[in-house]
């Protein structure tokens, strides 16, 4: 039985849980990182050219593509995603895995604010402990007044959250998040995968800054 914990950050919940079978998970996943760092040797990578808020490595995006094991390990998750969705009665009769890779910093990478503009994100730390980077919390509060003035301003804005390996969290891809720089000469490892809801019929939604769309 897997025990989803579910812990609130600003407004929002985020869920996590243990992955069974970890240490099997990371010797895999590692392996694939031994593979991406040798191309001279294997004459294989997927390490994109292009830049993101990915101050490290990564994978391409669609690495369950790239690597069969990856595969299994979606599928893995996507059960588990399924016990998650009965239990909180989500409205999400269809999970869509749209992107997957992995990313590992070295010493002084780190992940710059972003979002996934998708309905559900899965991080998977691989191997995160000892390396002195922190998974942080920006609340969205761009927009502000501020007074005339006002030189320093102290805002409960951003939260830090300290996570084990074998850790996966669950959340909604608005959340703003970021990693600060790896202080260690270890390499930090996560996996993360991007799931959309599909639905077998059309209904309506309401949004309120959208107003009404149907899907």
């Amino acid at each position: 039985m897997i025990n989803i914990e579910k812990h609130t950050i600003f407004t929002d919940d985020i869920y996590s849980f243990v992955m069974p079978a970890h240490e099997d998970w990371s010797e895999k996943i590692k392996n694939i990182i031994t593979v991406e760092d040798n191309k001279e040797i294997h004459q294989h990578t997927t390490i994109p050219k292009e830049a993101c808020n990915v101050m490290g490595r990564r994978t391409a995006w669609d690495s369950h593509l790239r690597y069969p094991i990856l595969q299994s390990l979606i599928k893995e998750l996507e059960k588990i995603i399924q016990i998650f969705i009965e239990k909180e009665n989500f409205d999400a009769p269809i999970l869509k895995l749209q992107e997957c890779w992995i990313n590992w910093l070295k010493k002084n990478d780190h992940v710059l604010p972003h979002i996934h503009p998708r309905h559900l994100v899965l991080v998977y730390a691989v191997d995160v402990e000892e390396t002195g980077a922190d998974l942080l919390w920006i609340k969205n509060n761009s927009y502000q007044l501020a007074k005339k003035g006002e030189k320093t301003t102290t805002r409960n804005d951003v939260k830090s959250l300290k996570i084990k390996n074998g850790s996966v969290l669950m959340f909604n891809g608005n959340l703003l998040h970021a990693v600060t720089p790896n202080l260690s000469n270890k390499t930090r490892v996560t996996f993360i995968a991007n799931f959309e809801v599909g639905y077998t019929k059309e209904r309506v939604i309401i949004s309120g800054n959208k107003g009404i769309y149907k899907r």
